[in-house]
């Protein structure tokens, strides 16, 4: 898999996050789950809103970190856990509002679902809240459904998952998330 890729136009790049991009990926997701937040109309706690630095640069030794770069900038950053050799798990995913509805996300899921495809992942799970329809929206156009939904965090809270193939997979890591 290259280090590298472009979306259709050429404008965006995505590639490995590095830990001198720890505060501009902090930017991206504190603005993009704030607008998250904003459009809920939500007073329960955005854990996301909460993180540091040095929890970005954490996750870019101990997990996947992608992000995506137009005009020399970081406009958006998407983190893989492997849950098990089965299924991998999609979190703090966020695109800066300036370039929503850009591809920018779309660049960055179809990343990480081709490399979990070529790592023989089974499945890829991720949670949001159920409420946010322009989110499940997009979750069901790239073939995502929703598993289950729970309220132990304050909130309607869906599991989205993709399969990406035929064989059966343990969901169960997830729900701890």
């Amino acid at each position: 898999m290259p280090n590298e890729t472009k979306n259709e136009s050429g404008k965006v790049v995505v590639r490995r996050a590095l830990k001198s991009d720890a505060e501009e990926i902090l930017n991206v997701t504190k603005a993009a789950f704030t607008l998250y937040k904003d459009d809920l109309h939500s007073s329960y706690p955005v854990p996301a809103l909460a993180e540091t630095a040095a929890d970005i640069e954490t996750d870019i030794e101990s997990h996947v970190v992608y992000v995506a770069v137009a005009n020399g900038r970081i406009a958006g950053s998407i983190r893989l856990r492997k849950l098990n050799n089965e299924l991998a798990y999609v979190y703090r995913f966020g695109v800066s509002p300036n370039v929503n509805n850009s591809g920018i996300g779309s660049s960055l899921l179809a990343r990480i679902i081709d490399d979990c495809v070529a790592d023989g992942m089974k499945a890829i799970a991720l949670h949001t809240n159920s409420r946010y329809y322009k989110l499940a929206r997009y979750y069901y156009g790239k073939r995502f459904f929703v598993h289950s939904t729970s309220t132990a965090k304050g909130y309607i809270r869906a599991l989205f998952v993709k399969e990406l193939s035929d064989k059966s997979y343990d969901i169960s890591p997830a729900f701890e998330l």
